[in-house]
């Protein structure tokens, strides 16, 4: 008896070990399958749609994916900004009423800024990051995994959430600004990202943002427009770039009718991206207005 109890106790490790390393498996494994259905439904986004508007079903549960990737690993970044990107997309394309919109959006605006917290915890937490300027955080984040869509997708909806809330009262609350320090921290790590969205973000928050003494006075109408040359220089064939110039240009230089023609015609020969199918028939359709609009 007494001689096979150290053999019976070194089993009964085992089986102890052997089960705790299951259980940690299982969340990891939970994780990755929600994660995996997430990005398959965030694929099918266009099932359903007319023109620019989106069918809510696919991206709905591309969100509810990544909500449950999130529960089972609340410390992976990748669905986090995942969430953020689906809110994004479900208030802006596939929510026609309002007050639905908002509620999208204000959860999409927290699931961004749990997001931010997460990213900032490698580097001392959110009121040291809060408090570098774009240089000093993009050098902190360079080397933290998925920094740059956390922070690209946070500034994308909250520009979309200012939208949908009202611009000035957004300005007030300070929108504006925090957009701003997040995407000059992506435009300094990857000025490429999506297709050249730091500059586009850039871009279209001088072009929309209202200037307001003490809040935002830094809005720059000819920086919006030469933020926007640049996105277009980074990818021609991207329906944002081309829309979001032409309509700073009509907006803040109506006198250069040959360059917003211009843009207005490239953007027309654009065939939509399988890929981002609603969101480039809603630019195109856009374009199409803004075109007729000009052209009387």
């Amino acid at each position: 008896m007494t001689s096979n109890a150290p053999r019976r106790r070194a089993v009964a490790a085992f089986a102890v070990l052997l089960c705790l390393s299951s259980s940690a498996r299982l969340p990891a494994e939970e994780a990755a399958a929600a994660l995996a259905r997430g990005d398959a439904a965030w694929k099918r986004r266009a099932e359903g749609s007319r023109g620019g508007t989106a069918a809510r079903g696919p991206i709905a549960e591309a969100a509810g994916a990544y909500e449950a990737a999130i529960a089972a690993a609340p410390g992976a970044l990748e669905a986090r900004w995942k969430l953020v990107r689906a809110r994004w997309f479900e208030g802006d394309y596939a929510t026609t009423d309002e007050g639905a919109k908002k509620d999208v959006l204000a959860r999409g605006r927290d699931a961004s800024e749990a997001a931010i917290d997460l990213l900032a915890a490698p580097i001392g937490g959110r009121s040291r990051l809060d408090g570098m300027g774009p240089e000093a955080a993009a050098r902190a984040l360079a080397a933290v995994p998925d920094a740059v869509p956390v922070l690209y997708w946070s500034a994308v909806l909250w520009g979309v959430w200012g939208e949908a809330y009202g611009r000035l009262a957004a300005a007030r609350q300070g929108v504006a600004t925090k957009i701003r320090w997040r995407i000059e921290i992506v435009d300094r790590l990857e000025p490429g990202f999506e297709r050249g969205g730091p500059p586009r973000v850039l871009g279209r928050l001088h072009a929309r943002a209202p200037k307001v003494p003490l809040i935002t006075g830094w809005i720059d109408r000819d920086r919006a427009i030469a933020e926007l040359e640049r996105a277009v220089a980074f990818a021609p064939e991207d329906t944002f770039n081309r829309l979001y110039l032409a309509e700073a240009l009509a907006e803040h230089r109506p006198r250069a009718a040959a360059e917003l023609r211009q843009q207005l015609d490239a953007l027309a020969h654009i065939s939509p991206d399988p890929e981002r199918e609603v969101e480039d028939r809603r630019n195109l359709e856009a374009g199409a207005r803004l075109a007729a609009a000009s052209a009387r």
